[in-house]
């Protein structure tokens, strides 16, 4: 038990904070975890935790990290995997995300949009923090984002609605040759986010999420090289979940192993059930397979 504790108990807490279906407006955001080997001091690869954090309709909750889950990579067809782990008959109105594609394309395989009289359900919008990150690197590449700069100023607001964007946009110039090739890429996408952001909740960045990778790192980042059981891993970021919401209660936890032990006559969970069955050492090594985290095991959907 000293060893399969994770397996056997972590189990019946997790189920009892479980989230079933996804909140009104979800975040979504990744964080890599890299391992040193020993032998070559070489950096590789270790493995993906994809998380979600998710504000719930008013009266509905309070909101919460909704989710967090260890892939090797973190591509579309990872994400697709992520979101499927939950209901996904009812799409959040509102998807955040940093403007990766490869979320972008999970998203819309989960939830294709649906048509609504005002935009497409669920809205997919980019973060409006990186947004005025991105183009604030190409004024300063333009050497225009001095204090005092108009077009400065003019960016505080130029998310929030069309005559924001539309002020802004109309102060660079094709002289500004960085800053104006990024808002001629990225017009269409901010004019339709800023035209339907006040019918959408509340929500228009990914800072909620951002503010926990550093909690998550500090859990695993010391053991990264030794995680590679995905299932496992992943039952662990269920603990590290429910410590960020603040409901990591000892006394809660030993209620709940309680009442599952007395309704199964004292009888604890089968043990053994965790390990990835084809690395098992009985194999010939030839036949061995790489851990669950550390090879891709989601097929890419075409």
């Amino acid at each position: 038990m000293v060893a399969e504790w994770l397996d056997v108990l972590a189990p019946v807490v997790l189920d009892a904070h479980a989230e079933t279906s996804w909140p009104e407006t979800l975040v979504l955001d990744s964080t890599r975890f890299m391992s040193r080997n020993v032998r070559t001091g070489n950096q590789e690869l270790a493995f993906n935790v994809l998380g979600a954090y998710g504000y719930p309709a008013k009266g509905h909750g309070r909101p919460r990290v909704w989710a967090l889950a260890a892939y090797h990579h973190a591509t579309a067809a990872e994400w697709v995997d992520f979101l499927r782990a939950l209901e996904t008959t009812s799409p959040p109105r509102l998807v955040i995300t940093d403007g990766a594609d490869e979320l972008g394309y999970a998203v819309r395989q989960v939830w294709p949009a649906r048509p609504s009289p005002s935009f497409p359900v669920p809205f997919l919008s980019r973060c409006e923090h990186h947004l005025r990150e991105n183009v604030g690197e190409e004024l300063a590449a333009d050497r225009v984002d001095h204090w005092g700069s108009a077009r400065m100023t003019l960016l505080n607001d130029a998310f929030r609605s069309p005559d924001g964007w539309e002020k802004f946009a109309g102060s660079v110039w094709p002289k500004h040759a960085n800053a104006w090739k990024w808002v001629s890429a990225n017009a269409d996408l901010v004019t339709t986010q800023v035209g339907v952001r006040h019918l959408l909740p509340d929500h228009h960045c990914t800072a909620a999420l951002d503010a926990h990778p550093g909690t998550v790192r500090d859990f695993l980042d010391s053991r990264s090289f030794v995680l590679r059981n995905a299932r496992r891993t992943t039952t662990m970021l269920g603990l590290v979940r429910l410590h960020l919401n603040g409901v990591d209660n000892t006394r809660r936890y030993s209620e709940l192993l309680r009442a599952h032990l007395d309704a199964r006559g004292g009888v604890p969970p089968e043990q053994r059930n965790g390990y990835d069955t084809d690395t098992s050492v009985h194999l010939p090594r030839a036949e061995r397979q790489p851990a669950s985290l550390r090879r891709r095991v989601i097929t890419p959907q075409s």
